[in-house]
């Protein structure tokens, strides 16, 4: 990366090797599966793997499918803001991983179901499965676009590369190994980007110690900040980060894997019922302890810019921008590991696509395609499958585009997107647990159930008072050797316009 105040700015020949050998790395998967085997051609291997994955690929690919590059980003700036008590939300989700293993997962796997939309059919009628099906694909195509818009940013920033070509190039990419390879190619992929994301998460948790002495130091000063407190268990239901706002607050964290379609399909493409429940049991201790290492990594950042905030100092506008701006500040003299980070930031984004888009395809094409088309042979159905594929991955580039013009709804999408699956997690609660409710009273209680959580969600949004920071300070910032307050939040934000780190050192030239 060129010299910039003392930093590198954007990468150089080490960097685009690391970041590009992870695309490569992820295509030439995707081909492997397209030549090996039955080379994709019938449903059962493109969309289920002939149930017969282990449980390595499938327990990695879980761990990837639930974190993105919004958590990689995300939680430790959350952290390092708020303190940890977002940890409390795994809570629920483990409460939703035993509820899979001793309820439902055995019911998708005995059953063969390859949707577990299906399960909706079975138990009331195809009105509340359509309902279900249409939340579900509605929200997921407005997550991907603000997930693959958000490491789309983190590489223009530090790149040069246009927003615009970034977004197109990864929706081609992850398009490409997933139409080619199929679900066996969205699972190894998914594990090789796993890796990646702890490597980058390890990476900052590292040198972060090294440059305070250990990380004894970095807990030391996290504790004295009052980041290390995880049991702030008050009675003030509106304040969102406490152990209540995680825990009952979070609670549709449950249905991650009880009808998150592209993760209950990694449990059914796993050669046996064992494996399955292996992988459930992997997925949450590994998603725990990604989580913990997320949260470390906010120690860390915290501990490094105590009392010289970035924030507070006006380097930063927003509080998400920590991570990117600690990455530029600390590694951007290292060779490669910026291209490091930025693959396993890149790596969240396109291993959530690929899933979301593999299983899209499976809920189009079972509950759609085929009652249109009965008579369809199989391989012709395959093909449909495949252009599925490339369909929704055109919507996602589309909806990536779109997130800039959403602008402050950006937050009011996520939100919403707890109301919807709230109101699908009770459906599957209701019909395994009600057995004489009927169709009748499910649409009804659905239709109910979704406009009372809407309205919670969009007050909960639009009247809720601007979430309060830890204690911060600018005030014993003496390093001379960082990087600007101007220039660096155009360096790491690069939210509303076009500006890259090659644009800045041009204008600092001219």
């Amino acid at each position: 990366m060129a010299e910039q105040f003392g930093t590198r700015s954007y990468f150089e020949a080490p960097d685009y090797i690391v970041c590009g050998g992870m695309l490569l790395a992820s295509l030439a998967i995707g081909l492997y599966y397209g030549l090996s085997g039955d080379r994709q051609r019938t449903s059962s291997e493109y969309i289920l793997a002939n149930r017969q994955m282990s449980f390595l690929p499938a327990t990695l690919s879980l761990i990837a499918s639930f974190s993105s590059g919004i958590s990689v980003q995300g939680i430790p700036a959350d952290v390092y803001y708020h303190g940890p008590m977002l940890i409390w939300f795994m809570l629920p989700m483990t409460l939703g991983a035993v509820l899979s293993m001793l309820f439902f997962m055995p019911m998708y796997y005995r059953l063969g179901m390859t949707s577990v939309y299906t399960y909706l059919d079975l138990r009331f009628n195809t009105v509340v499965q359509i309902c279900g099906i249409i939340s579900f694909l509605l929200f997921t195509l407005l997550y991907l676009g603000l997930i693959t818009y958000t490491a789309c940013v983190a590489v223009t920033a530090v790149t040069g590369i246009s927003l615009e070509a970034a977004i197109v190039g990864s929706c081609i990419v992850c398009a490409i190994y997933t139409v080619i390879g199929g679900i066996k190619a969205v699972l190894w992929t998914d594990s090789l980007q796993m890796i990646l994301m702890l490597a980058a998460v390890i990476a900052i948790i590292i040198k972060g110690s090294m440059e305070l002495d250990g990380f004894g130091n970095v807990w030391r000063i996290a504790s004295e900040g009052q980041r290390t407190n995880f049991f702030e268990f008050d009675m003030d239901f509106t304040d969102f980060y406490n152990g209540w706002g995680f825990t009952v607050g979070q609670i549709t964290y449950i249905n991650w894997t009880i009808n998150n379609q592209y993760m209950v399909q990694r449990f059914v493409v796993c050669k046996s019922e064992a494996v399955a429940r292996a992988c459930i049991v992997g997925y949450i201790v590994g998603e725990f302890i990604f989580v913990v290492l997320l949260i470390l990594a906010g120690f860390t950042i915290y501990a490094y810019y105590e009392g010289c905030d970035p924030l507070t100092l006006g380097y930063t506008t927003k509080n998400d921008q920590i991570v990117p701006y600690f990455v530029v500040d600390v590694f951007g003299h290292l060779p490669a590991v910026p291209g490091l980070l930025l693959a396993g930031l890149f790596g969240a984004a396109l291993s959530t696509l690929s899933s979301v888009l593999n299983a899209n395809a499976t809920l189009v094409g079972e509950h759609f395609v085929k009652p249109i088309w009965k008579e369809m042979s199989d391989p012709t159905y395959t093909i449909v499958l495949k252009m599925i594929v490339v369909a929704f991955a055109v919507i996602t580039l589309g909806s990536a585009f779109l997130v800039p013009a959403i602008g402050d709804a950006v937050p009011v999408m996520v939100t919403l997107n707890g109301g919807f699956h709230g109101t699908l997690l009770a459906l599957y609660v209701l019909g395994a647990f009600v057995p004489w409710c009927g169709p009748k009273g499910a649409v009804s209680g659905y239709v109910v159930g979704l406009a009372v959580a809407l309205t919670m969600s969009i007050g909960s949004v639009i009247y809720a008072p601007p979430p309060q920071n830890l204690q911060l300070s600018g005030e014993f910032c003496l390093n001379d050797t960082q990087l600007s307050g101007t220039e660096v939040t155009q360096l790491v934000t690069a939210w509303d316009s076009n500006i890259t780190v090659s644009n800045i050192e041009n204008q600092r030239s001219a």
